[in-house]
């Protein structure tokens, strides 16, 4: 019997309690106001926002999962063999009710059953506001492969673990890799055969867009895409500086050129244009390398063990992967200890930490291990890969006297993207580096105003363990054995410079105090 007759209008129609709300949910900042509060209570404010609209989420599945429950039931379904089933009677209503699609809907009551009966306890992440609901979906997509396995509740258990470490929003592309490692370690002969599916359901396809548009698209393995991608960016930057198209723009055209087979012309004009344009089939252009960078363990390497590998630009990849990419023609290998490094007593291994004529340039094993044990830029949200970043000192080098300042250690370098190494190096802000009470390497950053934020806590340790297993030395040498000039005495107390590095490293010192007295 249907039940009572209800008007969802009556719902749009009254007004939204919303603006009602109280400051405590809305970071101590009301709308009405935001011109006259202090600019960190800004982003306090739009942090509390975000942590509302993951509650507002998790409310969201447990209503679609309520409501499967009510129409579809927990009967035995039969195959899917009607289009219109009791799930999708049941998406049906949601579409409706909320303008959206039907597969969103479908989407949305999936995701909802997902975290319900085998991720409750990211549930209980997201509920709290400790990720967002794109995250979420990501991990419920990453581990699909494991639902109905008896490991499915201790993958659960860890994820969440990984979660509670970290104080502030994952970024994408590191939480990616964290659930794959966690995902790998359980049950990796899934994973390769969902590459195995992957790799045979490789496709191409177009997709006519507005205003005479059109995409072009293809699914193929992850290291044939960074190829085709560096081989289109080296064609379009081949051409000289006056051409005004855009990056992307001399992209597409690029990528014309090398389907079609046509030249790529620079387009500047010019009789005197420097451009130097390969010919047709001379991709990528002769003076240019195309170099994917795909880290492992030896063991791996040669079948002894079945670890994931990292494929950077991309993330974590199967053991089988990797061995695919290491028998390729055109494959490097290279280890990052050399064979005929001695051992320690303890079963470490100590590699020179910078070049022997200039103590600021880390060492080639220093600079391709800091770029390993990143993966990607440290700055949260930025996904550079490490390899296409640049390695910086977090406390500042001195390079009038190397013993003072900033040593060039693993500790003191990480990755940081081009923009963010020069908004550091030229403005006011701050990074800090340290090691937790848990012994993983963590980040701060420190706006112009004084706002302390965490990065993310994800690096490749726990990937590779051995990267532990590693030290670096530096001898201390006097400055003049640098080929660094000591600098005239200054008619300041100090320079402009050395003030600043001075006001970093007091407040670097300011912060790890606030966090020790924290973790009393």
């Amino acid at each position: 019997m249907p039940g009572p007759v209800w008007a969802l209008s009556s719902w749009w129609g009254e007004a939204s309690p919303w603006p009602d709300l109280s400051r405590l949910f809305t970071g101590r900042v009301h709308a009405d106001e935001i011109a006259d509060v202090d600019t960190n209570l800004l982003l306090g404010s739009m942090a509390a926002t975000q942590r509302g609209r993951a509650y507002l989420a998790w409310h969201d599945y447990q209503l679609a999962a309520e409501l499967h429950h009510r129409v579809v039931g927990t009967d035995e379904q039969p195959e899917d063999i009607l289009v219109v089933d009791r799930f999708a009677d049941c998406a049906a209503r949601i579409a409706l009710a909320l303008s959206i699609s039907q597969r969103a809907a479908e989407q949305l009551v999936r995701e909802g059953l997902a975290l319900r009966d085998r991720l409750p306890q990211v549930a209980e992440r997201l509920r709290n506001g400790q990720l967002s609901q794109a995250r979420v979906s990501s991990i419920i997509a990453r581990t699909d492969l494991l639902d109905g396995h008896d490991c499915m509740p201790e993958v659960d258990e860890q994820i969440a673990a990984e979660l509670d470490v970290h104080a502030g929003a994952w970024s994408a592309e590191r939480l990616r890799d964290m659930v794959d490692r966690i995902v790998f370690r359980h049950d990796p002969d899934a994973v390769r055969e969902r590459r195995r599916r992957a790799l045979n359901e490789r496709r191409m396809w177009t997709t006519p867009k507005p205003d005479g548009m059109a995409q072009i698209a293809a699914t193929m393995p992850a290291e044939n895409v960074r190829i085709a991608a560096a081989g289109v960016r080296a064609l379009a930057g081949s051409v000289c500086t006056h051409d005004d198209r855009t990056r992307q723009q001399r992209a597409s055209d690029a990528m014309f050129a090398l389907l079609s087979g046509t030249r790529f012309e620079c387009l500047c004009g010019r009789e005197d244009c420097t451009a130097q344009i390969p010919e047709p089939g001379a991709v990528p252009p002769v003076d240019a390398k195309v170099v994917i960078h795909v880290v492992c363990d030896e063991s791996t390497l040669g079948e002894d063990a079945r670890h994931a590998g990292f494929l950077a630009g991309h993330g974590v990849i199967s053991d089988e992967h990797v061995r695919d990419l290491a028998a390729r023609r055109d494959a490097v290998i290279r280890p990052l200890v050399p064979k005929d490094t001695p051992k320690n007593p303890d079963g470490t291994f100590t590699l020179p930490a910078h070049l022997p004529t200039d103590p600021y340039r880390p060492s080639t094993a220093l600079d391709t291990y800091v770029r390993i044990r990143d993966g990607y830029s440290v700055v949260p949200g930025n996904d550079t890969p490490a390899f296409d970043g640049d390695v910086e000192h977090v406390a500042e080098f001195d390079h009038a006297d190397p013993t003072a300042g900033g040593q060039t250690l693993p500790e003191n370098l990480n990755v940081k993207d081009r923009f963010f190494h020069r908004l550091k190096t030229f403005g006011h802000w701050l990074d800090d580096q340290f090691r937790d009470p848990l012994g993983r390497l963590r980040t701060e950053f420190t706006t112009p105003e004084g706002l302390v934020i965490p990065g993310d806590p994800n690096t490749t340790e726990p990937l590779f363990p051995g990267l532990r297993r590693i030290r670096f030395t530096t001898p201390l040498q006097s400055p003049e054995a640098h080929g660094h000039p000591i600098p005239s005495p200054p008619i300041r107390p100090m320079t402009r410079v050395a003030a600043k590095h001075a006001r970093r490293q007091r407040e670097r010192e300011r912060n790890r105090r606030r966090r020790e007295d924290g973790q009393r």
